[in-house]
């Protein structure tokens, strides 16, 4: 193999890399929570943009090295890592599927919660197995 076929390689790696974990961090991170707060108007969405900012350097970091080491046994688990740390994260988020809210109603407020951790959790193990 040429040095410049190996430059190449690794630099094709390391934009494909990028690009897994910038997608990942597009479904766990911006996806899901935007997908809920449209079924769900009263989802409480946490803003923690240091948290957003942490997962995007770690779906990126976890991408590159998992698209580096792409024929290394200890790819897979570093795939497997960025999809739980997603679905953590998304639980998280969404405060792990407990929407509660309060509703007037001819003057009296009644609160009210509602669980949706059971359709919460279907999506992202349905999410873990469809994307690569």
């Amino acid at each position: 193999m040429s040095e410049k076929t190996s430059v190449k390689s690794v630099v094709s790696s390391i934009v494909i890399g990028v690009l897994t974990g910038v997608f990942y961090y597009f479904i766990y991170i911006v996806l899901f929570p935007a997908l809920f707060s449209k079924i769900f108007p009263d989802t409480e969405i946490l803003e923690v943009p240091i948290l957003w900012l942490l997962a995007l350097t770690l779906f990126t970091g976890l991408g590159l090295a998992n698209s580096l080491l792409r024929k290394h046994p200890i790819s897979l688990p570093l795939r497997l890592l960025s999809k739980i740390l997603g679905a953590l994260i998304v639980l998280t988020l969404l405060n792990f599927g407990v929407i509660r809210g309060e509703v007037v109603i001819e003057g009296a407020v009644i609160g009210y919660s509602i669980d949706i951790s059971l359709l919460l959790y279907t999506v992202i193990l349905f999410s873990m197995l469809m994307f690569p």
